[in-house]
């Protein structure tokens, strides 16, 4: 093998791997934020009524009583200061580690009442009838193999 021929393959060589390198970049680079409408990145977002017509509160953790919160967010629609407990009609999952929004009747810990969850990147505006109005609290949890939105 002559040293101009080394060179070429050697040059081949690096240029298949770095094309390999970026294909794997893409491939198994970090996955992008799961965006759900109107509700900010990282986000588990409730509405007073529809996600553009009424006030919204966020959530970026779990939240066991929702008693003590309020549509705080775009206040200037329906249901601006109301309290959010039994006053959910819409929703919007903008988690950005693959977390499900997982609504209960229930406050504390006891997670009673599973009313419906909602998968990253989903949106659901206006709930069915029987599940409007009854979220009490709010479970983040990891994929599930319950059946969501």
């Amino acid at each position: 093998m002559t040293r101009r021929t080394g060179l070429r393959k050697r040059l081949a060589v690096a240029t298949g791997l770095t094309a390999l390198v970026a294909a794997g970049t893409v491939a198994f680079g970090a996955a992008p934020a799961s965006a759900g409408e109107n509700c900010a990145s990282g986000y588990h977002c409730v509405f007073y009524l529809g996600i553009d017509d009424s006030a919204r509160h966020s959530y970026f953790n779990t939240d066991s009583d929702f008693r003590n919160d309020t549509f705080n967010q775009l206040t200037g629609r329906a249901g601006g200061g109301q309290t959010v407990h039994n006053n959910v009609v819409s929703v919007s999952n903008s988690s950005s580690g693959g977390y499900e929004s997982h609504y209960y009747t229930g406050v504390g810990t006891d997670w009673e009442g599973f009313i419906f969850c909602v998968n990253p990147g989903r949106t659901v505006d206006y709930l069915k009838d029987a599940h409007q109005d009854r979220a009490s609290s709010l479970r983040v949890r990891g994929t599930t193999s319950v059946d969501c939105y």
